[in-house]
């Protein structure tokens, strides 16, 4: 073989190597309703008969009637929106749509997960059946029982009111929720936190420490809930324990110094 064919096979063997880097990953999408579910999120329904799934441990969507729903260690949540440029997903409280009055049940309990509130995210702290009555504060009509009264303020006003911890120590309950800041005016708390609520919220989604090294090296995170254990789909198709990087590298010095050699075989040799 002649240099110049020699060079061109060398060539077209990296060029091969490197279309192989850059073809679509193998985490499939899916789909629940009109919502694109895609990498780190995965549909609960398409786990492998192995166990396996592509994305975060946690953050498998269940669907229902058309509706994808995320569950935290204490509760649910509609998925409104996703948006993958944004690394944001929308939530709404599955408890809060079909009350007329909606009444915080809970905490927004996002914990280890890695996940943060948006700074899109105002958050409203919610005093249930009190029977302790801050002057010049209007309570939540709806949910009056008996003497007792509830209120809302937006978190970290409440001290304006309450020197002295009253509302902590003569309140049945303290919820903290998490709304949309452009859903609600200041003022307007009482009559405008119920369409708040049904709005949602967003989190942004954080890359998963577990695969952070194998997202580095342009792969993806698989893990099986069987062993418990996490591994790295590459681009080319390979699995890997960790990172794409070193394997892709070293075959392909690999494959070129192959094909060098072969070259080198078909030079004829004069004594």
């Amino acid at each position: 073989m002649s240099k110049p064919l020699c060079f061109l096979f060398a060539l077209s063997i990296i060029l091969v190597t490197c279309h192989a880097n850059t073809t679509t990953t193998t985490c499939a999408p899916s789909y629940c309703g009109n919502l694109s579910i895609l990498y780190p999120f995965w549909n609960k329904s398409n786990t492998s008969t192995n166990g396996e799934f592509c994305g975060y441990p946690d953050f498998g969507l269940g669907c229902h009637e058309g509706h994808a729903i995320m569950s935290f260690p204490s509760d649910q949540y509609y998925v409104t929106d996703i948006n993958y440029g944004l690394n944001s997903i929308t939530l709404v409280d599955i408890d809060v749509l079909d009350q007329q009055c909606p009444r915080a049940r809970h905490n927004v309990s996002i914990q280890n997960l890695p996940l943060s509130f948006s700074s899109l995210d105002l958050h409203l702290s919610f005093y249930f059946n009190c029977s302790f009555h801050p002057s010049s504060v209007q309570p939540i009509e709806c949910m009056t029982s008996g003497r007792n009264q509830s209120y809302v303020f937006v978190l970290g006003d409440e001290g304006d009111h309450d020197h002295g911890g009253e509302l902590l120590r003569q309140c049945e309950e303290h919820v903290v929720v998490t709304i949309l800041n452009d859903e609600i005016e200041s003022g307007d708390l009482i009559s405008g936190f119920g369409d708040a609520m049904k709005k949602g919220f967003v989190l942004n989604w954080n890359r998963a420490a577990d695969c952070a090294v194998c997202e580095e090296s342009g792969g993806n995170c698989r893990f099986n809930i069987t062993t418990m254990q996490s591994r790295c789909i590459c681009r080319d198709g390979r699995t890997v324990a960790r990172t794409c990087k070193k394997g892709t590298l070293v075959l392909s010095i690999i494959k070129l110094k192959l094909s060098i050699f072969m070259c080198n075989l078909q030079r004829p040799y004069f004594f």
